[in-house]
């Protein structure tokens, strides 16, 4: 073998230990993008989860100061941008004192609020 036939071997091996490299790297990099990209979605239907259960814990305080119910609430709503969701209110009594916990749900998504009035 002369040198240069010696030469591009060595280059070829070089080449390809590099492309390997650069190759894991960006599987690595696409890999976090992707994670993050998910867990960003799982925030926003968090958020809009707690919306709904802040809007359930509203309805129940309308409730009770305006109609004087404190009857259990179960609504499910239909948003033209989000689809249906739903919200669960319990409302316990005692005495004088009034616990409201509303949970609102959407896509998978589940925020509960808590109120003594």
């Amino acid at each position: 073998m002369n040198y240069y036939t010696q030469k591009q071997k060595g280059s070829i091996y070089l080449t390809v230990i590099l492309l390997g490299v650069v190759l894991a790297v960006a599987i690595g990099v696409v890999s976090i993008v992707v994670s993050g990209a998910n867990l960003v979605k799982g925030l926003g239907d968090s958020v809009r989860a707690f919306h709904i259960a802040d809007s359930g814990m509203e309805i129940a305080l309308y409730e009770i100061r305006k109609e004087g119910s404190t009857q259990n609430i179960n609504c499910g709503v239909f948003f033209a941008n989000y689809g249906v969701t739903t919200c669960s209110v319990n409302i316990e009594v005692s005495g004088e004192d009034v616990k409201i916990k509303s949970l609102g749900s959407y896509n998978g998504s589940q925020r509960r609020i808590e109120a003594d009035y």
